[in-house]
């Protein structure tokens, strides 16, 4: 794989909402390498994670007082604050490790690390689930997305 396609699938990974659910059928696509793509789209995804949990409520509270984006704002923090219900107090970690490790749109790095961040859980443990959490989406979006090429050919 050469270099250019390791940073497109960096910043794939990296990008909110898109992240490994976008970037690994990109990679499957393209006919790369499984293994290099789990591995580059793992560290694309885990980029923004430290920033997320560490700044995600400041930015929020900074974008809820320019007018144009304070809407915005709202909308980021309510849904973020909604799928927090799912976070089970007894099972605070496992739950952010869960919510980020399902495959499906929403579930990523950037909502699972705004989950936390909100919750004001422990910043290190959140970190570690999170990373786990991609860690596991990825192989199974590995299994799937190579899975579905070997099917289809």
């Amino acid at each position: 794989m050469d270099p250019l396609s390791i940073i497109k699938l960096i910043i794939v990974s990296a990008t909110p909402l898109i992240e490994q659910r976008g970037s690994i059928p990109i990679g499957a696509y393209l006919n790369y390498n499984p293994w290099e793509v789990y591995c580059w789209t793992l560290l694309g995804a885990m980029i923004p994670a430290p920033f997320v949990l560490w700044l995600m409520p400041h930015i929020i509270e900074i974008l809820k007082k320019i007018k144009f984006l304070d809407k915005l704002a709202y909308w980021y923090e309510n849904r973020a604050l909604k799928k927090c219900e799912k976070v089970k107090d007894n099972y605070k970690y496992v739950s952010i490790f869960l919510f980020v490790a399902i495959p499906i749109p929403g579930t990523g790095v950037w909502t699972g690390s705004t989950i936390a961040s909100l919750l004001k859980l422990d910043y290190k443990k959140s970190l570690f689930a999170v990373i786990l959490g991609a860690a596991m989406a990825g192989f199974l979006l590995i299994l799937i997305s190579y899975g579905v090429k070997i099917l289809v050919i």
